[in-house]
């Protein structure tokens, strides 16, 4: 990795510098994973317990992710309209008999003497950079070098300051999404990512649980391969997305939204603390008309977002 500062890296700082002086909150997102062991001693994880082979149910273990900030699900589950149903049918109707797919990706095992698991990775169907499957982490984090390579800092695509929590603490960050982020044959589409720093020279960010929702896998630590394999479409799940998954985005991205409000409107910062503010207030309005959009194309319900 180039040590030296690239274009978005002194954009991030720029903003990195700026936002640590007045960020106290974080976009850390949690959900839920299904961890089971097959006979070979394989371990598997899925977002769903109806994921998982019968006869390993019984001992599947479901686990939280490990972040301090964990948005929780409403005690409430608004279903589905009609309408929705209908489209979604036709959406199950277009799979019918298909047969599931399974990919197999190598990966490098170690970081040093770091045990990992460090896949090859392709965004937007231009930049492919190594990164490491964290099944800990829900969301996909990348670093300024490949953002800069995706040329994210001179789109206007939306991209609003937040902030990222993990066991070393919070770090000021970059909120956006990707169109499309790809390993192996695996392939998802309309992923939320945060740029920050690089944790480690080896790799360029980390793929946690907000990728694998469309797949169940395990990794082969014999043939030293990680498996995905393709699961059927959900008709509760527009986009192939919980509910979970789209209250939570709702959420982050209104609570972002809110807290720049504040900080803009705050008489006692200085004119150019609330330009910036402003800017930001802005760009969550990107963020969330995006998100808008992506819902309404899967006919996500209203009491969703």
């Amino acid at each position: 990795m180039n040590s030296g500062l690239t274009a978005g890296s002194v954009a991030l700082l720029k903003i990195c510098t700026i936002a640590g002086l007045f960020l106290a909150f974080s976009s850390a997102f949690a959900d839920e994973f299904v961890q089971w062991t097959d006979e070979t001693g394989s371990v598997h994880f899925s977002d769903s317990l109806e994921n998982v082979p019968a006869k390993y149910r019984p001992q599947a273990k479901q686990e939280k992710f490990k972040e301090a900030n964990v948005l929780r699900r409403s005690a409430t589950a608004a279903p589905l309209q009609k309408t929705d149903n209908r489209i979604l049918e036709k959406m199950l109707d277009s799979w019918g008999d298909k047969k599931l797919s399974t990919y197999e990706v190598p990966f490098e095992a170690y970081e040093g003497d770091a045990q990992r698991v460090i896949v090859s990775v392709t965004f937007n169907d231009s930049v492919t950079v190594p990164m490491a499957i964290d099944t800990g982490a829900p969301g996909l984090i990348i670093s300024p070098q490949v953002a800069t390579k995706l040329g994210l800092f001179g789109r206007d695509d939306g991209m609003v300051v937040t902030a990222a929590g993990g066991l070393g603490g919070t770090v000021p960050a970059v909120r956006t999404f990707l169109d499309k982020v790809q390993v192996g044959g695996a392939k998802d589409t309309f992923i939320p990512a945060t740029i920050t720093r690089a944790v480690s020279p080896s790799f360029e960010g980390l793929i946690g649980m907000v990728f694998m929702s469309k797949y169940s896998f395990k990794i082969d630590s014999t043939k030293q391969v990680v498996v995905f394999e393709e699961v059927r479409p959900d008709p509760n799940a527009p986009g192939g997305r919980s509910e979970r998954w789209w209250r939570g985005q709702f959420k982050e991205l209104q609570a972002l939204r809110a807290a720049w409000q504040k900080y803009a409107s705050d008489p006692h910062k200085g004119p150019h603390q609330r330009d910036f503010g402003g800017k930001q207030v802005r760009e969550a309005e990107k963020l969330l008309s995006k998100l808008e959009r992506y819902a309404s194309e899967y006919a996500v319900p209203q009491s969703w977002r």
